[in-house]
């Protein structure tokens, strides 16, 4: 038999066949088919983890602010007083049961994106989830935005093991699917869907950022912000001015106000670390009863002097009042003491959840507090800046900063948020609220994945208290 001749050989790929004479016909690229096939699997998999994100963060929100804490805030004083001791003895008896120290949810959400998870565990999900609940609508001084980023991110892992059963993920791994959800959750609650995702992609690292999954995360963070407009709302959380005066006295101002921010963050983190040291060999009783005690006496000495409990809970009530220029700067100084301390208080003993909305209220005290030495800005442009520098401190994340005074300010606030957050950053660098984060993609160095850190401590097995 004859070999069949080359002139005889049927094309078989698009590449291979001529085109007609004097006809030409685009033909895309493999790697264009490619890029198109996966795109198609992240949409499957985007839109339903932006809407389901949205629907959860909501439901955890509306459950610990208007659920729990709305009915408890009515009651009076003592019971807002004793709330409390019920939130960190309910999360202590969580992370007994969890034979853990301490859960960084934030944290948890950097473990599990250097080293994802083979299986996920409903129980241990369930029970972290409770213990947060309890500490945040028990009115302990924490907030919802780092258990926003890690119920984003468990139920983008849930669904992502449920739709593979369905369609195969086409090379799609755990740990960018980890990233979209995480994006979804904190723009969610956060209600800011640029800083959210550039937040999401910086968490994992100290000094690089993981840009791999940004048009899914993109989407997700819009359908996840969308939804939660509709179920709670979508309004910025502090009204962010959009000013910001020129020269080179502002700037001057932006730099002070950076490095105050950038040094509180680096006294605020160490704090709780030097808490958790104190109180590492008390069983789970004492130290839950400590906190309590540290969290309402904070609670009370505000009511005395300032009319309420503000050091209760993730601290808006406050920065609003704040920004409204309802105290003198010296009240302010009073009174962002008087947060740090409640804080401390609930993070270095038992307490389970986020410190998010904590530093837009401490950045908000903090600008208040600086004011009379920038008289060139007003109340709101020092708050504003103090926020957007304080958040680039506190998270190892100059880019989220800068968005967040785009998104709730505009070109005005970027302006003079920009030298703020760039000295904050440089100041606080080293140092960082998740102890998992390495410093490049590349590199894992001596801050590797679960290294011990500075606010929250790695998910591990201790003892049992």
């Amino acid at each position: 038999m004859e070999p069949a001749s080359p002139d005889s050989i049927e094309p078989t790929t698009m590449e291979q066949r001529p085109d007609p004479p004097g006809e030409f016909r685009f033909r895309p690229p493999r790697t264009w088919l490619r890029k198109f096939a996966k795109m198609r699997h992240w949409l499957y998999l985007a839109a339903p983890i932006g809407l389901v994100v949205g629907a959860g963060v909501s439901l955890l929100e509306t459950l610990c602010n208007r659920v729990l804490w709305g009915p408890v805030s009515g009651l009076g004083l003592a019971v807002r007083l004793a709330a409390p001791f019920a939130a960190l003895l309910l999360s202590g008896w969580a992370l007994a049961r969890l034979h853990l120290r301490s859960v960084g949810m934030l944290n948890d959400v950097v473990v599990q994106y250097h080293t994802p998870p083979l299986n996920l565990s409903p129980k241990v999900d369930l029970l972290e989830a409770g213990a947060c609940v309890a500490t945040v609508g028990l009115g302990a001084s924490l907030g919802l935005g780092g258990p926003s980023q890690w119920l984003g991110a468990r139920l983008a892992l849930y669904l992502r093991a449920l739709i593979s059963r369905l369609r195969p993920m086409g090379g799609i791994t755990r740990r960018q699917i980890l990233m979209v959800g995480a994006a979804a959750g904190v723009s969610a609650y956060f209600r800011a869907p640029l800083a959210g995702t550039i937040l999401a992609m910086e968490t994992p690292f100290r000094r690089d950022m993981d840009g791999t999954a940004l048009l899914p995360a993109s989407v997700a963070a819009l359908l996840a912000h969308w939804v939660h407009g509709l179920l709670v709302g979508n309004a910025p959380l502090l009204p962010f001015p959009d000013l910001g005066p020129g020269g080179l006295r502002a700037i001057l101002d932006a730099l002070l106000i950076g490095l105050a921010a950038g040094l509180l963050s680096r006294r605020f983190q160490r704090g709780v670390i030097r808490i958790r040291a104190w109180t590492a060999d008390w069983p789970w009783q004492a130290r839950a009863l400590a906190g309590g005690a540290g969290t309402s006496l904070t609670a009370l000495v505000a009511w005395r002097y300032f009319g309420d409990t503000w050091t209760l809970q993730g601290g808006l009530p406050v920065a609003l009042r704040v920004f409204d220029g309802h105290w003198v700067a010296a009240a302010i100084l009073c009174l962002l003491a008087l947060k740090v301390l409640a804080v401390w208080a609930t993070l270095g003993t038992t307490g389970v959840a986020g410190l998010l909305v904590v530093t837009l209220s401490v950045g908000t005290l903090l600008g208040g507090a600086l004011h009379p030495l920038v008289p060139h800005m007003t109340l709101g442009l020092a708050c504003a800046v103090a926020v957007c520098a304080y958040l680039a401190a506190n998270y190892n994340a100059p880019l989220t900063g800068l968005a967040l005074a785009v998104e709730w300010g505009g070109h005005g606030l970027l302006l003079s948020a920009w030298p703020a957050v760039l000295v904050a950053a440089w100041v606080g660098a080293g140092l960082a609220n998740t102890p998992a984060k390495t410093r490049h993609r590349q590199i894992r160095g001596r801050n590797g994945a679960g290294s011990r850190g500075i606010m929250e401590f790695p998910i591990e097995k201790s003892r049992r208290d």
